[in-house]
């Protein structure tokens, strides 16, 4: 996947989810504040999480270990089982700053290696990703912080949802017109 195609992916999903959300703002804010404690979407996207994380580990160099790589295959849904009967407190939450992380490493690659103009804007929103994820990893109940401070008084702001879609619109000028 070239740079031009992950952000006009980036900018229309983006772009869908904020019109979607200048029309719809309780619709979101219900899924948001619900999403934290939801077992099955925490199952889904833990298993996409091994499933990213199986993938990344398999490209890398390892060494005197890339002998053993096929066995990746095997510990990857053997650890998805384990989390999800060992870990009681895996939240959605948690799962989603993983995946956050991982596709970071791909934005980040892609960005740096292109050599495109401008390839400073996706780094830096792959890396603002990699923190927030990392935030989530480590304190999941961020997410519920975080959503309460951007929704004071328990209305969902849909000038934020305005001002996300002017910058997907312009991530979506980027892929077009720059990359």
């Amino acid at each position: 996947m070239n740079l031009s195609s992950i952000t006009l992916s980036l900018g229309l999903i983006g772009l869908i989810v904020s019109i979607y959300g200048i029309f719809f703002p309780l619709k979101i804010y219900y899924f948001v504040e619900k999403f934290p404690r939801n077992v099955i979407l925490g199952r889904v996207l833990a298993a996409i999480c091994c499933i990213l994380a199986a993938r990344e580990s398999f490209l890398m160099n390892m060494a005197g270990l890339n002998a053993y790589k096929n066995l990746i295959f095997i510990i990857a849904p053997v650890i998805f089982i384990c989390s999800t009967v060992f870990l009681k407190e895996l939240l959605a939450s948690r799962a989603l700053g993983g995946i956050l992380c991982l596709i970071s490493v791909s934005i980040v690659k892609t960005a740096s290696l292109s050599g495109a103009h401008l390839f400073q804007i996706m780094s830096f929103i792959g890396y603002v990703w990699v923190i927030y994820g990392i935030t989530l990893l480590l304190a999941p109940w961020n997410f519920r912080k975080i959503n309460d401070f951007l929704s004071e008084k328990r209305v969902p702001p849909k000038n934020l949802y305005f001002f996300k879609a002017i910058f997907c619109i312009f991530l979506i000028y980027l892929a077009l017109f720059v990359y």
